[in-house]
């Protein structure tokens, strides 16, 4: 048994696919179908059920699939130990949500590394859904996420703060005035968004449409830098969270009726072995966010 076939083993039950798995694998189809095959004669069993259009994962192929993730995450607890035996740094993989995981991770990650040098930290910025993947693959050991909804199985979490996402308007705005909007309120303003494979435009558009309204989108970016400057121009208002009301003291934040907080937590797989450092970042955090 190779290495290889337990990856290409785990990455074709993920995808349900040997075609879409070769793909991520970056091999043939008819390369990965036969590591799969000489997995199968070796273990003496089928691990898969073929039919015409699609792939079954088998009974005994379910019972290889939840040794061989923890064999996986054995052999890469392995590697980061031997990758950091040469330094005697330990390493952590933290991904953090685009936007308001920025918010706080800042924070956390200088606190801890001053306090703590004899620990590296690779990041990765994504949204939250991808993390959630990530961490389901253990490519990475912890994920700052933000969703409405705290996280279920398979992962653990640590709720870290509420999080409320507000309309952000000019002071001589009209809306400058209210402390509170409807969207309904909004069908004639021109708003800025972010790109929508952003988790915060998905929110916006799906409660838009909830309200029954359809929003007058002038533009969309990846940038909050374009998103202020639209709306200290005056082109339009937008969305942003109401960390950043208090860095831009010259517009307004508007709360909006429909929207409800975003927790942003620390999430963990279940299965994951944790290391010593791991051990003692989860304490941190837990102390609390360092005063700024």
């Amino acid at each position: 048994m190779k290495l290889t076939q337990i990856e290409y083993f785990i990455t074709v039950c993920e995808c349900g696919s040997f075609s879409r798995a070769a793909e991520k694998c970056h091999i043939s189809q008819p390369g990965i179908s036969k590591a799969i095959r000489e997995l199968e004669e070796e273990c003496g069993v089928a691990l898969f059920q073929r039919n015409r259009n699609n792939i079954q994962i088998t009974r005994r192929g379910r019972i290889l699939l939840e040794h061989a993730r923890q064999f996986q995450n054995h052999y890469r607890n392995l590697c980061q130990v031997v990758r950091t035996l040469g330094t005697g740094k330990a390493l952590i993989r933290i991904g953090i949500a685009t936007m308001r995981g920025n918010t706080i991770f800042p924070q956390i990650h200088g606190a801890f590394l001053k306090s703590h040098p004899q620990i590296t930290i690779e990041t990765v910025e994504e949204t939250t859904k991808v993390l959630y993947e990530l961490l389901d693959r253990q490519e990475i050991d912890f994920a700052l996420c933000v969703t409405n909804r705290l996280p279920e199985e398979p992962n653990h979490c640590l709720l870290l703060r509420k999080s409320y996402l507000k309309l952000f308007v000019r002071q001589d705005h009209p809306l400058a005035r209210r402390e509170t909007v409807d969207l309904t309120e909004l069908r004639n303003i021109p708003l800025v968004l972010f790109s929508d494979h952003f988790d915060q435009t998905a929110y916006i558009r799906h409660m838009f449409a909830q309200s029954g309204v359809h929003p007058w989108i002038l533009h969309q970016t990846t940038q909050v830098f374009t998103i202020l400057e639209y709306i200290r121009s005056e082109g339009a208002a937008g969305f942003l969270t109401e960390e950043i009301a208090q860095q831009e003291p010259d517009l307004h934040a508007v709360s909006v009726r429909q929207f409800r907080p975003a927790y942003i937590t620390l999430d963990w797989n279940k299965d994951l072995h944790f290391n010593p450092a791991m051990e003692e970042f989860v304490r941190f955090v837990k102390k609390g966010l360092p005063s700024a």
